[in-house]
């Protein structure tokens, strides 16, 4: 809020840009806002999304690729009201569910944390989540994405499949790529339970793939150019860092140090869950695209289940080193 106080309110955190495509439009709906230098940020296409959630009006020609965009419905369709609520109450719920999300994503943490019998101090590290942070700042979907995922994990452990499956598949929706924690939950389940693992996996992903078969008819598929093969997209973008800022470039740099980090907890966490989960979302680091490494912002939001994750898996590895060190001799 004290970002948005610098910025005209809060339809400055849109990040309206000047030369994008979608800038008279959003002008159209909310009158005059702070605009951002060159194209801006992702904020003010899902605002657009919510004020047209099916594509029916000029919005899908507005954005950037409208066959990624609109995969990313959740948060559009609730701001909105699944396009007929007014645009300034759609800014202020798009805020709303960021901050919510953000709160969601730590607490479910701190959940899972001590389910897993991890330190609390240690699991602390998941509350103040960087990428979720410039999330919060761009009004962004992955805040409450996130905080549906971890929330669907911590139910799952606690037997709440159910819950799980409801919270996981609105995750999902909300973010496409974190189709990767029902699948993770699934392989956890899947030699023990099979019954638990069809909750688990298939029914949080009926949603998205019934929305994203719409959408592929609507607009085509299309990966929007985020995928590559392994490493190839971090030092591709290496070379690319002397167009960016410096503050981009440190924080590429630590969603690198996040990958390395990640990968040694995968290799040496002992709870096969936190190593599927960790594991996936390492795999998704390493084959990130160029557009997604040159970018610290883009690369920090994208992995932002890596530090959560870090953080919890962080807790109990050390948490059982200490016991380890404790029993008697």
């Amino acid at each position: 809020m004290a970002i948005a106080s610098g910025l005209g309110g809060i339809t400055g955190l849109l990040a309206v840009g000047e030369e994008f495509p979608i800038r008279p439009y959003v002008e159209a709906e909310l009158g005059t806002v702070e605009l951002a230098a060159g194209v801006g940020h992702d904020g003010q296409q899902y605002f657009a999304i919510a004020t047209d959630p099916l594509g029916r009006g000029e919005v899908p020609d507005l954005v950037d690729n409208p066959s990624y965009r609109y995969l990313f419905i959740l948060v559009p369709a609730l701001a909105g009201g699944f396009g007929l609520f007014p645009p300034h109450l759609t800014v202020n719920l798009m805020f709303a569910l960021a901050v919510v999300g953000f709160g969601l994503a730590g607490a479910a943490s701190m959940t899972l944390a001590e389910q897993r019998g991890g330190r609390r101090d240690i699991a602390q590290i998941a509350v103040v989540n960087l990428g979720l942070l410039l999330a919060v700042r761009f009004l962004m979907p992955d805040a409450l994405a996130l905080g549906l995922a971890m929330a669907g994990v911590a139910l799952a452990v606690a037997g709440r499949d159910r819950m799980a499956a409801g919270a996981l598949a609105l995750a999902v929706l909300a973010k496409v790529t974190y189709a990767l924690f029902p699948l993770a939950l699934g392989i956890w389940v899947w030699t023990s339970d099979r019954r638990r693992a069809w909750w688990l996996t298939a029914a949080p992903l009926v949603p998205m793939t019934l929305w994203a078969g719409f959408v592929f008819v609507r607009f085509g598929p299309d990966t929007a150019g985020n995928l590559a093969l392994p490493f190839t997209g971090f030092f591709g973008a290496t070379g690319l860092w002397d167009r960016v800022s410096s503050g981009e470039v440190y924080m590429a740099l630590l969603a690198a140090l996040l990958v390395a980090v990640g990968a040694a907890l995968t290799l040496v966490t002992r709870d096969r869950l936190l190593r599927l989960l960790l594991g996936s979302w390492v795999l998704v680091g390493l084959v990130s695209s160029e557009l997604v490494w040159q970018y610290g912002n883009n690369t920090l939001r994208a992995l932002a289940p890596l530090w959560s994750l870090s953080a919890v898996a962080a807790a109990v590895y050390f948490s059982s080193n200490r016991s380890r060190k404790n029993l008697p001799v």
